[in-house]
């Protein structure tokens, strides 16, 4: 599923090619995203990103909201694929929704929402670390909940407490706040790493212009379970923490 990262290199990719472009035609393949004929035919005016969601700013104030979910990416051209479920015509190019297993979704919020989670390349102000200690649920699960963190996923939660050296399992409660600090500062540097890269890509994922990110090639734990850890070389394990799998190193990890 496309985390913050691949959210973000679509965002910086879109803000180059459809900033100031009009929406002319909107062309759905699939029944199931009907509701894409709701559409605009605007001028794009911004390009945004709330967690994981894009977001299209239109000059008259309307708004899109584009959920990828697991295997949904955008494509910039003329090509065309079997799993085309919708495109956008521009008037100097067209945008394609490739999306294998069809759970993308557009919304068109009509009003201002809560705000998600904490944007993990910002960080975190003091005072929301101290609102956590009441809280016993594993560390793992908690970075993966919108409401409180917004845009990391699976892989980059096991990355990230990988490279801060905390266990997955490790419950809010027993953290301190230097161990929360690292634990952010590690997010702000894997996930600025990961966008430098244009992601991660497992399966599916692919960038506006069709091309495989390239940060699973630096993916320290995720993935590698049996390996040898790059740190001490104890083999990677594997367990499941809400559901998930999640890889991390036993010893370094605590």
């Amino acid at each position: 599923m496309p985390e913050l990262p691949e959210v973000e290199t679509l965002k910086r990719q879109l803000q180059e090619v459809i900033i100031g472009q009009q929406v002319r035609a909107v062309k759905v393949f699939d029944p199931k995203l009907s509701v894409a004929e709701r559409f605009p035919k605007g001028k794009v005016l911004q390009i945004g990103r709330r967690g994981k969601i894009l977001e299209f700013i239109f000059e008259d104030g309307q708004r899109v909201w584009l959920s990828l979910r697991m295997t949904g990416r955008l494509l910039w051209g003329n090509e065309v694929s079997e799993h085309r479920r919708l495109t956008l015509v521009f008037s100097e190019g067209n945008l394609h929704l490739i999306d294998p297993r069809r759970f993308a979704a557009l919304s068109f919020p009509q009003k201002e929402l809560a705000p998600l989670g904490v944007n993990p390349l910002e960080g975190a102000p003091p005072s929301f670390f101290e609102g956590l200690r009441r809280y016993r649920r594993p560390i793992k699960s908690f970075l993966m909940d919108q409401r409180f963190v917004a845009g990391i996923g699976n892989i980059y939660a096991s990355e990230i407490l990988y490279a801060a050296q905390i266990h997955p399992l490790r419950p809010l409660s027993r953290l301190s706040q230097e161990e929360w600090d690292q634990i952010m500062m590690s997010a702000r540097e894997i996930l600025t790493e990961a966008i430098r890269y244009r992601g991660t890509t497992i399966s599916d994922w692919r960038d506006l212009y069709g091309r495989p990110g390239e940060y699973q090639k630096r993916l320290k734990v995720y993935g590698r379970e049996g390996e040898p850890c790059p740190r001490c070389g104890t083999s990677i394990r594997r367990i499941m923490v809400a559901g998930r799998g999640t890889y991390f190193c036993p010893r370094c990890q605590n």
